[in-house]
């Protein structure tokens, strides 16, 4: 077998791990999961798992971490568009929510994984890898703010760091928090916020 191959088999065998993990987390919650319910659900041994991934928490944060890979694709895209910096922010949150709302398994996993994030420092390279996108994607939506100010289309007197900090941070975010369904108090929120940092034409 080629080292291609092998690669190969290796990422498809990961990839089956991942999609029968998702399934037991959302069916069972994180904390009632076990790696024998995955690996009997991907059809392995659980000796064979651990080939793989050393625990259910590197498995949880490599999904996470999947889904933020994600997140800065669509986030760079949307920076790269030609249209306001305010527009930018409004189709960041549509984007998200949209997409969020139509992944519900990763919704139930997500909000898990914020709150046993903190448990998990074996994992310390996934960690890593965590705390590298959400830095990304804070600096994106910096820009972007920065860009709204530039081009006037937010007010001149919104703090830039604040704003974005708000927008996006690694424990809890503002655009995150309006994906749970169409109508919510957060999208409320977000219209209010938009409106308030508006520059009027």
């Amino acid at each position: 077998m080629t080292e291609m191959r092998k690669q190969q088999e290796i990422t498809f065998r990961k990839n089956l791990i991942i999609d029968a993990a998702k399934i037991i987390f959302f069916h069972k919650g994180f904390e009632n999961s076990t790696m024998e319910d995955i690996a009997h659900k991907a059809g392995y041994s659980k000796g064979s798992l651990y080939s793989y991934f050393n625990s259910k928490n590197e498995i949880c944060f490599t999904i996470v971490n999947d889904y933020f890979a994600k997140i800065v694709e669509f986030i760079q895209e949307i920076a790269e568009k030609d249209i306001s910096g305010l527009e930018k922010i409004v189709r960041i949150k549509e984007t998200f929510a949209e997409d969020y709302a139509g992944n519900s398994r990763f919704c139930n996993i997500y909000e898990t994984f914020k709150y046993h994030r903190d448990q998990c420092s074996e994992v310390e390279n996934e960690i890593e890898i965590n705390e590298s996108y959400n830095r990304r994607i804070k600096e994106l939506i910096t820009e972007i703010v920065q860009s709204g100010l530039d081009d006037k289309s937010i007010k001149n007197t919104v703090d830039v760091n604040r704003l974005s900090q708000s927008f996006w941070n690694e424990k809890n975010c503002f655009i995150a928090e309006t994906m749970f369904s169409e109508v919510n108090e957060y999208d409320y929120l977000f219209d209010l916020v938009i409106e308030s940092i508006t520059e009027e034409v």
